[in-house]
């Protein structure tokens, strides 16, 4: 509905998602130019030119980074406010799931700023070594990611103009919980698993990143990504049937997005935002040591230190998120005496 432009949130994502797009397809276009050409180790006018072009690229991937980064805030964010415009919808929950491109929306984003950080990330290791013999990978990775940005802004423009403010929304109560609620029960069991799982995978992501920014290589490099996105994959059944429970204090609400609200403290955008980076960072050492073989014999101190520092940023985000992850856990026992919240002893 063409009416839902006049809302600034919807308006302020389009926009933002359009930017992200040009930026992406310039930099295609740019980076197309450059690798018709890139000879390295070559030092004509024309090498030079085109190593101009190649800062320009990655220049332009950096901003958009920046961009998509906003995207993903943006599209919780714009879903969140629009729940006063929907009835029914009591968090956006609702305002996802009233159009079918909704939680579509939500995950190409996620997979945009994901993409545009692993790029990055690719780029400053071009930068560190001795030549930049991970140009033309880099270059080749824009084809894939300029679609993905493209395509993100398709999905969202397509939910946000699906959107009917007249309809009533289905409530996460009714949605979510129902469906996931149900098969759980009112007893710890699968709960208590999903919780075990995640707090062993997300202490191992601590201690592989730690050993990783320790004595980085290729082994402790894979080991960290490996942990990082086992423990990525966790963490999301655990909030749900146990942290989410556990912050609204009742056995059977399980909204990840009412973890936004400020009833609960906000708790779930620290929450969200350090598993999301903890996850890219720990996946992007692995994809550091992962271009060693690339480099010169001499570039093992670059990518060495590229790769502790991720591994550092990695380590600080798990143990960020498994401490964000126990408050609300901590804090119901302590209210409580130590009762348990899904009527076990």
């Amino acid at each position: 509905m063409l009416e839902n432009l006049l809302r600034p949130w919807i308006v302020a994502r389009l926009l933002s998602g359009g930017a992200v797009a040009l930026l992406a397809l310039f930099g295609a276009w740019v980076a197309w130019r450059v690798l018709k050409r890139w000879r390295i180790g070559a030092s004509t006018e024309g090498q030079l030119a085109l190593e101009r072009r190649a800062e320009l690229v990655a220049a332009v991937v950096q901003v958009a980074l920046v961009f998509a980064a906003a995207n993903l805030a943006l599209t919780v964010l714009t879903a969140d406010r629009l729940t006063h415009s929907i009835r029914g919808a009591m968090c956006a929950w609702g305002v996802f799931d009233a159009s079918p491109y909704g939680f579509l929306a939500l995950a190409t984003s996620a997979l945009g700023a994901a993409l545009c950080a692993l790029w990055v990330v690719l780029h400053r290791l071009d930068l560190k070594l001795a030549k930049p013999v991970l140009t033309r990978r880099k270059f080749a990775a824009l084809f894939g990611l300029a679609p993905v940005l493209v395509l993100d802004l398709y999905v969202t423009a397509r939910w946000a103009l699906d959107l009917d403010m007249e309809v009533v929304a289905t409530c996460c109560s009714l949605g979510l919980d129902d469906a996931l609620g149900g098969t759980q029960g009112a007893g710890g069991g699968p709960r208590e698993l999903a919780a075990w799982i995640a707090l062993g995978t997300g202490v191992g992501a601590v201690l592989a990143s730690a050993f990783s920014w320790r004595r980085p290589g290729r082994f402790a490099g894979w080991l960290a990504a490996g942990f990082s996105v086992a423990a990525a994959g966790a963490a999301v059944p655990a909030i749900l049937w146990f942290v989410a429970p556990h912050a609204y204090e009742t056995p059977h609400h399980l909204c990840p997005f009412c973890l936004l609200h400020a009833d609960v403290g906000g708790i779930g955008w620290p929450l969200f935002g350090a598993l999301f980076g903890a996850a890219l960072c720990g996946a992007a050492t692995g994809l550091v040591q992962s271009q060693g073989a690339a480099s010169a014999r001499g570039d093992g101190a670059a990518v060495d230190a590229l790769s502790r520092r991720l591994s550092g940023w990695a380590a600080m985000g798990w143990l960020t998120v498994l401490l964000l992850g126990a408050w609300p856990v901590a804090r119901y026992a302590w209210i409580t005496g130590g009762a348990s919240l899904f009527g076990g002893t």
